[in-house]
């Protein structure tokens, strides 16, 4: 197959240099459209190295998905560029206090000028709808768990008034909810799924309706074409319009207002055509890998490009990337559970080697779940607490855990009848210290990161072998719970209740990739949910986070930066990223404010316009290079999809 592509890439582009030589560099500059299918059209093009894996808002797990429901669909808070929350649909909230324990009841007022897409009224019926929807079937709507987990009911008040009231869900009484100032949940029009079954908006909703103009509805600022779905089942492409009534315009200071016409998610395969194609202006922003952006950063700082800017800094979505460890007893190998080996494998990965190595320095070593980027919230180990990269010591801890090597295996230790894996029955006398690793494919780099973990855990004994995978069936296969180990990632809003209920017991078969569960941590995540008082809550959620570092479920490896590049010849008002990091394409909540600032520039110049020309104008070797581009592309023919469940199940 790989002859065969090859074979067919030498073809493509001879034929493509041949016509593209034959075509006089006038005609050819005759035959473009710069900027979108008709000449007054503006598009903005951003590129991305992982597909919206659902329509649906209720499904999709990956941050692309996210930036995708972001821009069709409002949600009820969002942040503004200095990632201070902000009202969206609602306009103002605050405690209802007729209401016992403090806290317990919010009062949210909403927009009086959102429109739905088809042009049907947006009032509180649709709020009370969706929040209810979730959380009286909080298992099979679980996409927004961290948000309404303790919500117990939503009433209207009039049209555009609602009541939300939060409760304990074990206990059924009422309890305050200090982070329900703070609520990213798309908003569903009533009008579309109100005869719908909850099981057949989560599991049965392809997000699109068929009889719809457009097929898909929401409020948000940008609205799908009628070809969205054939786009999603391709995987190239998603196109959006600007929505011309968007409410903002009625309710923001200023007036703001999009200027340009079209958006376009592009998706790709391979991260070095995505590099080229942002070079010769088929993309206008990209999301790059790390080794694809330092190529790239190191190009626009010697002067060899032109009309880029290279931005790496803070994510504003508090990612970060990190190894796994199941933490349910299942799976190829429980030996896991004992505490000790993973703190030994804690001990063996040089954290810093990582980032400088396999992310060239865009980051920073992580140690707990809630990033420097939160700095009201984050917790660093002390020096006595931290998990300090000593492979000796690792070793010695093994030993002294009864895994130890054998004659039998001299390279990799067993676990034997002193070990807790034994004692406890987790496996039987003998078992290997090997372990399955699950990899995504969408990042380059953490190929190479396992693969480093697999020469650091052999040199203590331990055997790692890795599983490369798309990252949907990665998430089919991690919320199946039966694996070893992985490698992943998190994001979070603002509030440190998002973040921690992922590992809570009440996030298990939701949104608890690993079943983590300690009583301790139980207890201090559940003070922090009704805790008002900033300083008490920062003592238990600064709890929740030591407690959680020392289990070592999670082995967190890089506060990763986002890299990205753009094109300043075809869009200005991209603004300063660094100062105001929720500028961010990665900002996925609604309405980024980075969209309402971009203005359109002039035409492409020469040697930014679309491959056909480049070929025509520059010879041989521009042709074969936008051949690659558009070769490299992702290639998945219509109506070809990757088969996508629910990690529920049905």
């Amino acid at each position: 197959m790989q002859g065969g592509w090859l074979k067919g890439l030498r073809i493509g582009t001879v034929i493509i240099v041949t016509v593209a030589l034959a075509i006089p560099i006038a005609a050819a500059t005759d035959m473009l459209v710069v900027r979108g299918e008709a000449e007054d059209e503006t598009i903005l093009r951003m590129g991305f190295m992982t597909k919206v894996d659902s329509m649906n808002p209720n499904v999709g797990e990956i941050d692309s998905s996210y930036i995708f429901y972001g821009l069709v669909y409002d949600s009820i808070h969002v942040v503004d560029e200095d990632l201070n929350v902000v009202g969206n649909l609602c306009t103002d909230w605050y405690v209802d206090e007729d209401y016992e324990p403090y806290g317990s009841a919010w009062i949210m007022e909403f927009t009086e000028h959102a429109k739905w897409h088809d042009g049907e009224r947006f009032t509180a019926d649709d709020v009370v709808f969706t929040i209810n929807l979730n959380c009286e079937n909080f298992v099979t709507m679980w996409a927004n768990q961290p948000y309404t987990y303790h919500m117990d009911y939503a009433e209207a008040l009039d049209d555009y008034t609602v009541r939300v009231h939060y409760y304990n869900r074990i206990t059924e009484e009422p309890m305050p909810a200090a982070y329900a100032r703070n609520i990213w949940l798309p908003i569903l029009p009533e009008h579309m799924l109100e005869d719908w079954t909850p099981t057949q908006i989560a599991f049965e909703w392809e997000g699109v309706f068929e009889d719809s103009d457009p097929r898909l509805i929401g409020t948000g600022p940008f609205m799908v074409t009628d070809d969205i779905y054939q786009e999603f089942l391709a995987g190239d492409k998603l196109t959006m319009v600007k929505n011309p009534d968007y409410f903002w315009q009625y309710e923001k200071e200023g007036s703001p207002e999009i200027q340009f016409d079209r958006i376009e998610m592009h998706f790709f395969d391979d991260a070095t055509a995505m590099a080229l194609a942002l070079e010769i202006g088929d993309l206008d922003v990209a999301a790059l890998p790390p080794q694809e952006y330092h190529t790239l950063k190191g190009k626009v700082e010697s002067g060899q490009l032109k009309n880029l800017v290279a931005f790496n800094g803070k994510k504003c979505t508090y990612y970060w990337t990190h190894f796994g460890i199941n933490a349910n007893n299942a799976g190829p190998n429980p030996s896991r559970l004992d505490p000790v080996i993973r703190q030994a494998m804690a001990m063996a990965i040089d954290k810093q080697y990582v980032v400088n190595q396999f992310y060239l320095g865009y980051g920073e070593p992580a140690t707990t779940m809630l990033p420097p980027i939160m700095e009201e919230w984050h917790y660093e180990p002390t020096a006595d607490e931290l998990y300090v990269y000593d492979k000796e010591a690792s070793e010695d801890l093994l030993e002294a855990g009864g895994y130890r090597f054998t004659p039998e295996s001299p390279d990799v230790r067993v676990c034997t009848a002193d070990s807790y894996a034994v004692q406890e029955e987790l496996v039987p006398e003998g078992t290997l210290l090997e372990y399955g690793l699950a990899v995504r494919q969408e990042c380059p780099e953490e190929k190479e990161v396992a693969s480093y973990i697999q020469a650091e855990f052999a040199d203590i004994g331990i055997d790692i072998e890795y599983t490369i995978m798309t990252e949907s069936a990665m998430s089919t296969y991690i919320y199946g719970y039966a694996y070893d180990t992985y490698m992943w990632y998190w994001s979070s809003d603002s509030d440190p209740n998002y973040q921690l209920f992922v590992q809570s017991k009440l996030s298990w078969n939701g949104w608890s990739d690993n079943m983590y569960y300690n009583p301790l941590y139980e207890e201090n995540f559940t003070k922090q949910l009704s805790e008002f008082d900033e300083e008490q809550r920062k003592i238990y959620v600064d709890n929740c986070q030591r407690i959680h570092y020392r289990d070592a479920y999670f082995i967190l490896l890089n506060y990763a930066e986002a890299t990205y590049a753009w094109r300043t010849d075809t869009f200005t008002g991209w603004g300063d990223w660094e100062a105001h990091p929720a500028r961010s394409c990665d900002n996925f909540w609604s309405g980024n404010p980075l969209y309402f600032d971009l203005v359109p520039g002039e035409d492409a110049t020469e040697d930014e316009v679309p491959w056909l020309a480049l070929a025509a104008g520059a010879g041989v070797v521009a042709a074969a290079i936008a051949a690659i581009v558009v070769l490299k592309r992702r290639s998945k023919k219509k109506g070809e999809k990757e088969e996508r469940k629910s990690p529920l199940g049905e």
